[in-house]
């Protein structure tokens, strides 16, 4: 008999949390969508469709230690024969609007809005979407677009087969590197108009559409521009397989 049932099925738990948190979700196959919120607490829910959660089906584990909380969502060994369509997990989280979030899914896309801080985020097959972020951002996805909005110190994008687009806004620093990367797919990214950086753009099959005055270096090719904004600074590396790059100004 399969670990399933017509009905949805619901897991929540509330954490106390004191000062800033460090949560950490992993799963093989979930969507996560994270929000914030003005309470000193996280509030997480598992809902399923066509899943019920305990003994037969899926299991969370959770662990709390201090402000740091983890949460591992584990699904049945035997169950992965069946049809994936009438099958869905969500891990619902609320939490306090600055932090450190761990979020990592095998097959499932990625929602994160209003945070504040150190953001790790993967998923093996499933689009990402950030919006109204703050602070170091790293994402990957297998296959899927990315897509981000906010205020970055760091950034690191990549995506195998998918568009990755970024909007970055006033204050934003290259405090380190930062890395846009697509297997397939356009890359656009919008930045504030002083920000330095040293400029490496390549493309194998695109072109490349500039909306900011670069000083460029060495020979100029139609698929790859080398070359400093604002007088240089930090490396800003944007590289796609098969897809055009747009950077321009916000």
């Amino acid at each position: 008999m399969l670990p399933c049932c017509p009905h949805a099925d619901e897991w929540s738990k509330t954490y106390n949390i004191s000062g800033k948190p460090d949560l950490r979700i992993e799963t093989s196959d979930a969507n996560i969508r994270v929000t914030t919120w003005d309470q000193n607490t996280i509030e997480a829910k598992v809902e399923t469709s066509r899943y019920k959660i305990g003994e037969g089906g899926l299991r969370v584990d959770e662990h709390q230690n201090g402000d740091s909380v983890e949460i591992e969502v584990h699904f049945p060994h035997h169950n992965f024969n069946i049809e994936w369509g009438s099958h869905k997990v969500d891990i619902l989280i609320q939490m306090p609007r600055e932090g450190r979030v761990t979020l990592h899914t095998g097959d499932g896309k990625i929602d994160l809005a209003g945070f504040k801080g150190d953001m790790d985020l993967h998923s093996g097959d499933g689009s990402e979407n950030l919006e109204g972020v703050d602070g170091k951002l790293h994402a990957s996805t297998g296959d899927g677009h990315i897509t981000a909005h906010g205020r970055f110190d760091e950034l690191e994008l990549k995506t195998g087969d998918g568009h990755v687009e970024v909007r970055a806004t006033q204050g934003s620093t290259l405090a380190a590197s930062w890395r846009l990367e697509t297997g397939d797919g356009n890359v656009s990214l919008e930045i504030p108009s002083e920000l330095s950086a040293d400029v490496s753009l390549h493309t194998s099959d695109g072109h490349i559409d500039l909306d900011m005055p670069i000083v460029t270096e060495g020979k100029i090719r139609e698929n790859e521009v080398h070359g400093k904004l604002n007088g240089g600074g930090s490396p800003l590396t944007i590289r796609t397989g098969d897809g055009s790059i747009h950077l321009r100004k916000g």
